[in-house]
């Protein structure tokens, strides 16, 4: 029973021994380390506040910038639109004034073309009524020679029908 409770005593007394140890140590830490182990956790915690402010700072920077970016790209697609309806719209008119163009050439080359026929035509009359003139004093001399029948006369009249359809 010695043992027992010697080591009972032992027991408590090394309980007690820790309890004391134990509240000391608290008391210590409390009394000169407490404020620098508060302020340790104080600082962390407004460094991570600070951290989280200015993620949210930049978070909402980023977002702006994907704002304007997205404004600029819907700006750029209005403006690339617009220059396409420009090009358009310029290679109309252009097609328009070749067209325009091309039928002014095709109407003065048809007016040079009348003026040439026309031309040809009374150079074809003139020497029309040159060799029908001809004829009518070849006629007339022949007649005059000779002196004719109406047969002979319609005969020559022939004749010389005959040649002016081969001239």
């Amino acid at each position: 029973m010695i043992t027992v409770l010697n080591t009972s005593s032992t027991i408590i007394g090394n309980f007690i021994l820790v309890t004391a140890s134990f509240l000391t140590l608290i008391i210590l830490i409390r009394v000169f380390a407490w404020k620098n182990l508060t302020g340790i956790f104080e600082q962390r915690a407004e460094k991570i506040a600070g951290e989280i402010d200015e993620a949210e700072e930049k978070n909402q920077t980023a977002a702006a910038l994907v704002k304007q970016r997205q404004l600029e790209l819907d700006q750029g697609r209005i403006e690339g639109k617009k220059i396409v309806q420009d090009a358009v719209a310029r290679a109309k008119v252009e097609k328009k004034h070749i067209i325009d163009q091309a039928a002014v050439e095709a109407q003065g080359m048809k007016d040079k073309a009348k003026l040439e026929i026309q031309a040809e035509r009374r150079e074809a009359q003139e020497n029309l009524k040159i060799q029908v003139a001809s004829l009518a004093v070849d006629i007339a001399g022949k007649i005059i020679l000779e002196d004719l029948d109406q047969a002979a006369h319609s005969a020559l009249i022939d004749r010389y029908i005959d040649r002016l359809g081969e001239k």
